[in-house]
């Protein structure tokens, strides 16, 4: 059954323990947020959303040429869990049945891999669907519509990890045969993903 399903971008954090936007470091011959939306495009989804950091504006212009649509945190400073619900809150206005939330410092991040997520929920319709790698649980994650009321309750960092352990019983999963996507956070994990040259454009 074809269900509408966007892919929500969280790239509102702080880089705090990079000490600069590591947004705007290069992977390839781009910055990672634009290489990390460009990927998202490439896959079944019906849409693109982004979440920014309000304090970052430059962090815009990086994409605004691109087919997606881009929302500004005003309140990024209360943790991911007030861009979660920005992004949530816009995607249930516009009636989607499925949010795939994605971390935009994962530059990693396989597109074939989102498409799997998003045919998962397309045959059953589980009101969580989970991309585990070699049994880590990890991003994406794909949120059903009927549970885009549960945001509403979330706070501070904790993003939709409450949310996944309350419904834990009722996930569906899709199983990669390798390891997850790094987070990068510093920039000696910058350095090591790009070393493995994994995420080039």
């Amino acid at each position: 059954m074809k269900r509408s399903v966007w892919i929500l971008v969280m790239a509102a954090g702080y880089s705090r323990r990079m000490g600069s936007c590591k947004l705007l470091l290069p992977v390839g011959e781009e910055t990672m947020l634009r290489s990390v939306v460009k990927k998202t495009m490439l896959t079944r989804a019906d849409g693109v959303v982004v979440v920014v950091n309000a304090e970052f504006s430059y962090l815009i212009s990086e994409i605004r040429d691109l087919s997606v649509t881009i929302l500004s945190n005003n309140f990024s400073n209360l943790g991911m869990s007030s861009s979660l619900r920005l992004g949530i809150e816009h995607l249930s206005q516009i009636g989607a049945d499925g949010a795939i939330v994605l971390l935009a410092d994962q530059p990693e991040i396989d597109p074939s891999v989102i498409d799997q997520v998003i045919c998962r929920y397309e045959h059953t319709g589980a009101p969580i669907v989970q991309a585990v790698y070699e049994g880590k649980p990890g991003h994406p994650v794909l949120f059903s519509k009927t549970l885009f009321g549960e945001f509403q309750g979330i706070a501070g960092d904790q993003g939709g990890r409450e949310i996944l352990r309350k419904y834990a019983e009722k996930r569906e999963v899709v199983c990669i045969s390798r390891p997850e996507p790094e987070d990068i956070d510093t920039f000696e994990d910058y350095q090591r993903v790009i070393g493995k040259g994994g995420c080039r454009n």
